[in-house]
């Protein structure tokens, strides 16, 4: 299929219908209708601007969160700046009432309106970054910046639905993925998504990229950046914010994940590579071939996702250490969060000995420490073997299948195979 064909298809996911670009437009007018006339009426000296993907026309289909920026007079309230999330709470309370006020750098404010998840966040209106106040204060320059420099909005909209079916979307915690305001950067870097594509393609272990030259070469970059800035993959100087990293949340799997495939897109070009993949027990099974699956499954708590993912992420680590200190090398595995949390993980279809060594203390030790180690072990047979002390013991669990069933007691999780 020539690749104009395939980005067709793929125009198709990643840009939303008419229907729902109507539905959203009607909805953010609505908001900034309502919320602007109580800032009005309080005469706050503030107004609202939709926010996000939504403000730079780089949202995907199915989108459930809308960002707004409620934007205070900087003359007015820069010296007020700590104020501002009790000035805008007190214009949003007369609109919703279920509003929520959350904790960040500065108290931001969430809502639920026509199966929609609404944030407020209140900023200063600035021109230049040396003007904030509060990291929040940089957003509408970011906003701007896009809107600016992006020529193609449909390709950062593709390249964020190849990212989501190469599983590398996202900037929580627990997936330590690309997050969307770093892909808006990539593409409006790189012009086009095919540009994007081949780019990344070539990239090498560790990248800097300086997206408005703020900086003389790469060596100031990393003479000037926070270390704790730098030690990832990617290094995306912010256009706005020069000091930060826009990608320091991006972890090593993910960076290489998209790489691989975004190389092998371009060696195989297919619609495929856009759409998401659905990880079902059938589809695990299928490639099982002669190795042994074992799966688990949980129903996600009903935290915020950010929170409910890390809480899945952890299990899914505990199982991982939980296997290796059994002795069961992991061939395979993977997690998928959802509503229900899939956890899976292959292995060698051979059961372990019925035995193991055990290592204890080296031969020339001191012989209290050896006493001790035959004291503890005292009715097993302890030999040396290569200058060191070990013991035989019996294996409590030779096959994966037997330790899982004791796993999913103890974490609490459902055996869907093994």
């Amino acid at each position: 299929m020539a690749i104009s064909s395939i980005l067709k298809e793929a125009r198709k996911l990643a840009v939303p219908s008419a229907k729902e670009e109507i539905r959203v437009n009607f909805l953010v007018k609505e908001i900034l209708k309502k919320i602007n006339s109580e800032l009005a009426k309080q005469k706050l000296g503030a107004r609202i601007i939709v926010g996000g993907s939504v403000a730079k026309g780089t949202w995907l289909p199915g989108i459930s969160d809308i960002d707004f920026f409620i934007i205070f007079n900087y003359d007015r309230f820069a010296d007020r700046s700590t104020e501002l999330s009790d000035f805008a709470e007190s214009a949003l309370k007369k609109v919703f009432t279920n509003l929520r006020r959350l904790h960040g750098s500065r108290d931001y404010f969430s809502t639920r309106h026509k199966n929609y998840s609404l944030e407020f966040v209140p900023v200063l209106d600035i021109s230049r970054g040396q003007q904030a106040k509060n990291i929040t204060d940089f957003s509408p320059l970011h906003i701007d910046w896009i809107l600016k420099k992006a020529k193609k909005k449909d390709d950062i909209r593709i390249a964020k639905q190849f990212m989501k079916s190469a599983n590398v979307y996202g900037a929580e915690s627990y997936i330590a993925g690309f997050s969307g305001h770093v892909a808006d950067l990539l593409v409006a870097y790189y012009g086009t998504f095919e540009k994007f594509i081949r780019n990344v393609a070539g990239w090498p272990d560790k990248v800097i990229i300086d997206l408005s030259g703020k900086y003389k070469n790469k060596k100031e970059i990393l003479q000037t950046l926070n270390p704790s800035k730098k030690t990832g993959p990617l290094i995306l100087i912010d256009p706005i914010e020069p000091k930060r990293n826009a990608a320091a949340a991006l972890g090593e799997e993910k960076f290489v994940l998209l790489r691989k495939a975004c190389k092998a897109f371009i060696k195989k070009p297919a619609a495929e590579f856009f759409r998401e993949k659905h990880i079902t027990t059938e589809h695990l099974i299928a490639k099982k071939g002669k190795r042994c699956l074992i799966a688990f499954e949980i129903k996600a708590p009903k935290n915020k996702p950010d929170i409910a993912g890390a809480m899945m992420k952890s299990i899914f680590e505990k199982l991982q250490a939980s296997f290796l200190e059994n002795d069961f090398g992991i061939l395979e595995m993977g997690w998928h969060f959802n509503t229900t949390t899939r956890f899976w993980f292959y292995f060698d279809g051979k059961a372990l000995p019925a035995r193991k060594l055990h290592l204890g203390p080296p031969a020339n030790l001191a012989k209290e420490h050896i006493a001790g180690f035959k004291k503890r072990w005292k009715g097993h047979k302890i030999s040396i073997k290569n200058k060191r002390y070990v013991v035989e013991l019996k294996r409590k669990y030779n096959k994966p299948k037997d330790f899982a069933r004791e796993l999913a007691k103890e974490f609490k999780l459902k055996l869907i195979h093994g």
